[in-house]
């Protein structure tokens, strides 16, 4: 009987995970490609006015990018430090990890293309919402950027990208954020899809005060990304779950945990934080049962929830499959940088390299992000990376102070450099 359980939960997983690869695989190619188009430098310059087209700005930046919770909140501070206003900042903060254009193909597979419009547009409007009631309730002036800052957004815009950082960006930064996340819902996804039955639902959730509340308790303090949190909406729908309250999972959960919570605090303080919570609740019960409304007038049905994926040849779903398990396995284990260190542990006793701890680099976005930093100094002859210990080794012949300046201008707060052996 457990062996039997199992087994329906693995085809279930394995299921949705071949339903999902075909567009996410497109979805990390228009991540890089958005990537190098745009880039950090070019949405910065537009962010310093406070208001509303300030947070319209950043909604519409914010919406595509695909950055997961953990790697928007260096970039939030970052975006303040180089003079970003409070509003453009929370409705940057809001709209970007709710949504993606990785996220918005996913959604499209298992959840049909109403939700695939439907759930963008509600990480528009709150991110809008935030953002104008941030000004409202406190109303600020752009807060500058020193030579520092200025000049190291200059060093990003004059420097080319390469076409090439679209599959390193696309194929191996984005897939590693969201790997262990997407996994995750996936499984569980798979585990409700198998055991949950199927009038569960309906015989328990029908209320929607009660699946609302239910839904936004899971929601508000627990990280799940943008991407992973569709296979757990797609089967509680499929068990009679409300349609609203699947919607409202998409939107408050990647936008809310304990981590984003904490930032939010420490940085703009009791009044905003509460507003950014509110805001999301609020959006994401609205938008809810404003989805439940239009699905019962528009008599969708709940096979709409897999018309996307589902309908592609099996043989396409296999092979993105097997080519999503192997973009994940290198994203997460980078041999070559591997070889690389294998090479140069002779090397940490030169006194020219530095070993920097820096606690807030969470992310493949966060390594991403520090390298390019690093790397647009002078005289840098190579930057490694141990993402697990969040420490940076740099060997280079300039003062160390600059390297952490730099660091601290890209929103991170770095200890003191140290001798690798010390």
């Amino acid at each position: 009987m457990v062996i039997q359980l199992l087994q329906n939960v693995l085809n279930e997983t394995v299921r949705l995970f071949i339903e999902i690869s075909p567009y996410l695989i497109i979805g990390f190619f228009f991540a890089g490609l958005l990537h190098v188009l745009l880039g950090e430098a070019y949405i910065k310059k537009h962010f310093a006015v406070s208001g509303a087209m300030a947070s319209v700005k950043a909604a519409v930046f914010g919406v595509p990018l695909p950055v997961c919770s953990c790697g928007v909140i260096p970039l939030a501070e970052s975006l303040r430090r180089d003079g970003a206003s409070k509003s453009a900042t929370m409705s940057f903060l809001v709209s970007t990890p709710s949504s993606g254009v990785d996220s918005i193909f996913a959604t499209y597979a298992l959840l049909g293309p109403v939700y695939a419009v439907f759930r963008p547009i509600a990480s528009f409007v709150s991110g809008i919402l935030v953002g104008i009631v941030t000004h409202w309730l406190e109303p600020d002036e752009a807060p500058g950027s020193s030579a520092a800052v200025t000049a190291g957004v200059k060093d990003k815009k004059e420097r080319k990208k390469s076409f090439k950082e679209v599959f390193v960006y696309g194929f191996r930064v984005i897939p590693s954020e969201i790997a262990k996340w997407l996994i995750i819902g996936v499984v569980i996804g798979g585990a409700i899809s198998a055991l949950v039955p199927a009038d569960f639902g309906s015989r328990y959730l029908s209320s929607p005060l009660v699946s609302y509340v239910v839904i936004l308790l899971i929601s508000i303090p627990i990280y799940v990304c943008a991407t992973g949190s569709i296979p757990i909406a797609a089967s509680l729908i499929a068990k009679g779950v409300l349609p609203g309250a699947a919607l409202a999972l998409l939107i408050a959960g990647p936008a809310t945990n304990t981590v984003t919570i904490s930032f939010l605090y420490k940085k703009m303080g009791t009044k905003i934080t509460a507003v950014y919570i509110l805001s999301i609740v609020a959006v994401s019960v609205a938008s809810g049962l404003l989805f439940d409304w239009i699905w019962r007038n528009m008599n969708l049905s709940i096979g709409l929830v897999t018309e996307g994926g589902s309908h592609l040849p099996h043989i396409i779903q296999y092979v993105c499959g097997a080519a999503l398990v192997i973009i994940f396995v290198t994203g997460k284990y980078d041999f070559s940088k591997l070889i690389a260190k294998f090479r140069k542990e002779k090397e940490d006793t030169m006194s020219n390299i530095y070993r920097i701890d820096v606690p807030d680099m969470t992310c493949r976005h966060c390594e991403m992000k520090i390298t390019e930093a690093i790397n647009s100094l002078p005289d840098i002859q190579s930057v490694s990376i141990d993402l697990n210990a969040h420490r940076v080794d740099v060997e280079t012949g300039i003062d160390q102070q600059l390297i952490l300046d730099r660091l601290t201008s890209e929103g991170y707060h770095p200890a003191a450099a140290r001798h690798p052996l010390s």
